[in-house]
């Protein structure tokens, strides 16, 4: 379905969230599990001829972030890599890591690729998009946490555009540690305690169905039937 420049898709968006241990079972259905960071959903619109535009998930321009020039000149760099047509419209799927906690500023992270080359990529499932997207990374996206070191956030696309890695089932308790080991210079106390606070980088998990198939997203929710999410314990969420 070929989409026009001046249309809006709303972004995939995860409907439920589960608690950790109830994860198990999608485990079993062959999901996979991406860190789930704390981002502003950033939709990336690189309009015919190369103008960018940064949306919100509310159908709106981002007003409250400038994106600086080398930020939209590696988005255009990233669009060259991945061979997209420079006279159609394209749309990513990303969250910006910059207003929602200072560790990391003008990064943004890649979910998915919505439309390529003016085309709505409907029917096409997650894995096939996520691997068009996985494979021009050129190797891990790193940064220094405090009192942590170095932690590996995702694979590196450009310097400040990461996608995340995906997880299988076994490996979920490693990413789990990863979340809470990132998070701990950033925790106070124990959840439930009079004392807990969290300012969290990673929310948690978010778990995928990589035969999952995209969807219209004509509306704000749409394609949550292969979306799932499961988060820390925050003074907003309990999972």
């Amino acid at each position: 379905m070929q989409i026009k420049p001046t249309q809006y898709i709303y972004p995939p968006r995860p409907a439920e969230a589960i608690p950790r241990e109830e994860t198990a079972f999608l485990g079993e259905a062959n999901w996979v599990a991406q860190i789930k960071y704390n981002d502003t959903r950033c939709l990336i619109k690189i309009l015919p001829g190369g103008e960018i535009e940064l949306w919100n998930r509310h159908a709106e321009k981002l007003r409250s972030y400038h994106c600086p020039d080398h930020l939209r000149e590696e988005i255009t760099v990233l669009a060259n890599t991945l061979h997209l047509d420079k006279d159609k419209l394209q749309l990513l799927d990303g969250g910006l890591l910059d207003n929602k906690h200072p560790l990391i500023n003008d990064t943004i992270a890649l979910w998915d690729i919505l439309v390529k080359d003016g085309e709505h990529l409907l029917g096409t499932t997650y894995a096939y998009r996520y691997d068009f997207l996985r494979g021009n990374t050129q190797g891990p996206w790193t940064h220094n946490v405090p009192t942590v070191g170095n932690i590996e956030f995702g694979l590196q696309l450009t310097p400040h555009i990461l996608i995340p890695e995906t997880y299988q089932p076994q490996d979920w308790p490693t990413l789990w540690d990863l979340v809470y080991k990132v998070n701990a210079p950033y925790t106070t106390g124990k959840p439930g305690a009079k004392n807990y606070k969290i300012s969290p980088i990673l929310e948690g998990i978010v778990l995928k169905n990589p035969r999952g198939t995209l969807e219209l997203g004509y509306k704000e929710k749409n394609n949550s039937n292969w979306n799932m999410r499961s988060r820390i314990t925050t003074g907003r969420h309990q999972f």
